[in-house]
């Protein structure tokens, strides 16, 4: 915990269920405390705050007296910045720019504080600090709301015959308009079809159809087939992007992009995209068009004419002179190069550009509204960053501190630790706290609220996590070795509504393609609402919360899950409700599922699968063990336990002392190799005859 007020959750043990309801107590008002312990006046006098807790070396982990700089929306960068406001004289006062404070704490040296005025702050580029800001302060002054926006405030508009409004805005060469904010929302790129004016993701979509001829199913990454009628004319395809969600076949739903249009071939009923080498569309993908001025037609989309530096925009409503419009241009706002020891506190970060986590241009993942690289010890506190595209990127930097940020409405990811593709040095013991991080994945869906990769010994603990398109958490190597992760400890987070987007995801996530033990631990965590997204071929989707284990393509989902051989993991005491599959392990070994409360699941309590890890058997392998857990099973149908496990037979799971209630028949456990003499399907008896099973019991809910 950050703070020594932060509330100690408690957590079920077996036999001895808490209330499902546990919360975390408001993170805004740790963020609140956080910020009145670090803001620049309060540095020397309320530092002893924070004595004791994580956050205890902030501000006297330097030596020697501190110069602080002001910077106000009202200062110049002709006066000296060490004064809060400008004097009687005028003469002098607080910087115009932190760019011109930054420079100043260079020309100083020694240990210096930016601190930073209430006000707008518009930018154009990124703010960047590099070696020789080392330990440098920056945040806001006591009692004030510094806001800084990734962009430019938009004004002088005019409205036209047919409706819509026009603004000239001028951009910086080769900048563009990623998103447009009115008021602090984010306004809809001209799109067809429009977006649901009632939000539901299930309306607004059109789907692929199958090509004929036939085309390789690789050749998916840079062209799909639709359907006669489906597509409006336009007459100017430069611009033209469509969001499609995609997978080697319909049953793959995973992930999607924003893929630039090459050009639309109406006779074959194709459209030509500049795709990547591991992102394929198929029959059924659903998609839609943004972009093109031909697809402005409804309230609240735009439009940039990059020719002519014009916005282009249909109002919800006719207040628009009066409103503040902001045109998000920066997906990064400030970059941390070699910055180590750096403090970021009390800011406000917003309006950026959506760049930052699609598989399109794969190398400009790393952006971020906070983007930190090869700068160890920097510490994230006490801010708020909405609608940007990622809210913080660390890569090849270790012990980042990030905590009780306020995280929001971001396009990609939360946060992210990492590394960059090709160098891979870890971001080794990063500690992420007691942040609220939500609305996670508003344009790419295979995000997370937090993901981490090349990151051994990160701490992810009390964060408060809801509403993501796809993961809450997600960890582990997705290359092998490279990037792996080992000794993570996620624990005492509370995550809501996951995985609402995707046909395949959930709420915690670690992945093992290292292929060797992670030694991590999950536990003390509670999950609910994860649920999926799916459609089929024909453009319907499967109902919410659904499973069936005997169906392929099937939405599947998780509350906690391993994949990608991911073993040596202990997930123990965590509360999962409302779930769909409550634990799921895929393809990994030496896993512990221990002292979990299962309940109102819609799906199995147990996923066991060794789908990633099929015929593979190491010499440290011992089976994966399902002990005292406690499972309450809500209807006739449900299977409390599903092993898919052919190639390694009854030896890659054992069950032993769980407690089960509610609704278990001769059919709750599903089993495959056939151990069970009734077949593939068995009651708890059937499983214990066949060995699999010890001590486990049927009992009436107390």
């Amino acid at each position: 915990m950050i703070l020594s007020i932060l509330p100690v959750m408690v957590y079920p043990q077996f036999g001895n269920p808490a209330p499902v309801g546990t919360e975390i107590d408001a993170p805004e008002r740790l963020q609140m405390l956080v910020r009145e312990a670090t803001c620049a006046e309060a540095s020397a006098t309320l530092s002893p705050e924070l004595n004791g807790t994580s956050l205890s070396d902030v501000l006297t982990g330097s030596t020697g007296p501190r110069t602080i700089f002001y910077v106000s929306p009202d200062g110049k960068d002709t006066w000296s910045g060490l004064l809060q406001t400008a004097n009687l004289q005028g003469g002098d006062g607080p910087f115009a720019s932190i760019e011109r404070a930054r420079d100043a704490a260079r020309e100083k040296g020694g240990a210096n504080t930016i601190a930073l005025g209430k006000g707008d702050y518009y930018l154009t580029q990124p703010i960047v600090f590099d070696a020789r800001d080392k330990g440098l302060i920056l945040t806001a002054r006591c009692n004030e709301a510094p806001i800084l926006h990734g962009g430019l405030r938009v004004g002088n508009w005019a409205r036209q015959a047919d409706g819509h409004w026009t603004a000239p805005l001028k951009l910086p060469p080769g900048e563009g308009v990623g998103d447009l904010f009115v008021n602090g929302m984010r306004q809809t790129r001209a799109r067809f079809p429009d977006a649901p004016a009632d939000g539901d993701p299930r309306k607004g979509w059109l789907f692929a159809a199958k090509c004929n001829p036939a085309i390789d199913i690789r050749e998916g990454n840079t062209r799909f087939c639709f359907h006669a009628g489906d597509l409006p004319a336009v007459d100017d395809t430069s611009g033209l992007v469509v969001d499609i969600v995609g997978g080697y076949q319909p049953g793959s739903q995973w992930g999607n992009d924003t893929l630039p249009v090459v050009s639309i071939d109406a006779a074959r009923r194709t459209v030509n995209t500049k795709g990547t080498g591991y992102f394929f569309t198929a029959e059924g993908s659903r998609y839609f068009l943004t972009g093109a001025r031909d697809l402005l037609d409804a309230p609240g989309e735009w439009w940039y004419d990059l020719a002519a530096g014009e916005l282009h925009f249909i109002p919800v409503d006719q207040s628009l002179p009066d409103s503040v419009v902001v045109a998000g241009i920066l997906p990064t706002l400030f970059k941390l190069d070699g910055a180590s020891g750096m403090v970021v506190s009390g800011l406000e970060f917003r309006d950026g550009a959506p760049e930052g986590s699609g598989k399109f241009y794969t190398e400009t993942r790393g952006f971020g509204a906070i983007r930190i690289e090869h700068a160890d010890g920097v510490k994230i506190v006490g801010n708020s960053i909405d609608n940007v595209g990622v809210g913080v990127h660390v890569t090849e930097s270790k012990d980042a501190v990030i905590a009780g940020n306020v995280i929001a409405e971001v396009a990609g990811n939360g946060i992210y630790v990492g590394t960059n593709y090709g160098t891979f040095v870890k971001s080794n013991g990063a500690r992420i706290l007691s942040n609220h991080i939500h609305d996670i994945g508003k344009v790419y869906i295979e995000t997370a609220g937090i993901w981490f990769q090349a990151a051994d010994n990160v701490r992810i603990a009390d964060n408060l996590i809801e509403n993501t398109a796809q993961f809450g958490i997600a960890g582990g190597s997705l290359w092998g070795s490279t990037d792996a992760v080992y000794n993570a400890v996620i624990e005492h987070n509370v995550i809501h509504n996951a995985n609402q987007q995707t046909a395949d995801g959930g709420a915690i996530k670690m992945m093992g393609e290292q292929a060797d033990p992670l030694n991590s631990t999950i536990r003390s965590n509670l999950v609910t609402g994860t649920g999926h997204l799916m459609n089929r071929v024909d453009g319907t989707f499967w109902p919410p919360g659904y499973e069936n284990t005997s169906e392929w393509p099937s939405p599947i989902s998780w509350a906690i899950y391993t994949d990608g051989k991911a073993s040596g993991l202990r997930i123990e005491g965590n509360t999962l409700s409302g779930n769909v599959t409550a634990i799921g392990i895929n393809g990994g070994w030496s896993n512990l599922v221990a002292g979990n409360v299962i309940t109102h699941g819609s799906g199995a309590a147990f996923r066991v699968d060794d789908g990633t890890g099929r015929g593979w058997r190491p010499p440290w392998a011992r089976p994966n063990r399902i002990e005292e857990n406690v499972v309450s099973v809500g209807s006739d149908s449900s299977i409390v336990a599903y092993v898919n496990a052919p190639d390694l037979g009854p030896g890659f799971v054992q069950f032993a002392r769980n407690r089960y209630s509610g609704n278990l028949n001769d059919k709750s456990f599903r089993i495959d190799p056939e151990i069970m003499r009734s077949g593939e399907f068995g009651s708890l008896g059937d499983l214990q005859k066949a060995g699999v099973d010890t001590g486990s019991v049927v009992a009436p809910p107390e």
